[in-house]
């Protein structure tokens, strides 16, 4: 997932608003597992509560540059596609909207640096204490109510952060 410069749109934005097939990259894990405790609290489910994780690596200049995984309530998984194994042919927002009425409303983000986890180090090729940025989003529809749980991690020696903001 490119770095997205000053007025363009963030990470999380991108990932919602484009279609997997639209990037390179590959569908690793589609599957239930149950939620950790961090993405429980982030979408008011009790922790171990069953949710889809969907992961993906998205491929730049034919390495591996950001590792997506994606956790989701079963049945919304199923209602819009996002539980089967084929890269999406649109959106996740389209996807979520198109099969609830549900509109996406805001983001919330958390940036960290930390270790990989093995899933990311081993998918991403690095090292097992190459830091990464972690970026952990939780996505909320216009009412307020939280729909997913994005977690990104770009490698730490790829990605740099920039925000500019007016004072």
């Amino acid at each position: 997932m490119p770095d997205a410069p000053a007025g363009r749109p963030r990470p999380i934005r991108l990932l919602l608003n484009r279609a997997e097939t639209e990037d390179p990259g590959e569908v690793t894990v589609v599957e239930q597992r149950p939620a950790r405790a961090v993405v429980a609290g982030l979408l008011s489910v009790s922790e171990g509560a069953a949710l889809v994780l969907r992961q993906r690596v998205v491929v730049e200049d034919g390495a591996p540059a950001a590792f997506l995984s994606m956790w989701l309530d079963p049945q919304l998984a199923m209602a819009t596609g996002i539980d089967h194994v084929e890269p999406l042919t649109s959106s996740v927002r389209r996807l979520i909207e198109s099969a609830t009425g549900r509109h996406l409303g805001s983001v919330t983000e958390h940036l960290t640096s930390r270790r990989p986890t093995s899933a990311e180090y081993k998918a991403l090729g690095l090292g097992r204490n190459t830091p990464v940025l972690g970026l952990l989003a939780a996505v909320t529809d216009t009412e307020g109510i939280p729909v997913l749980v994005v977690d990104v991690a770009l490698p730490g020696d790829l990605h740099e952060v920039i925000d500019t903001y007016a004072l």
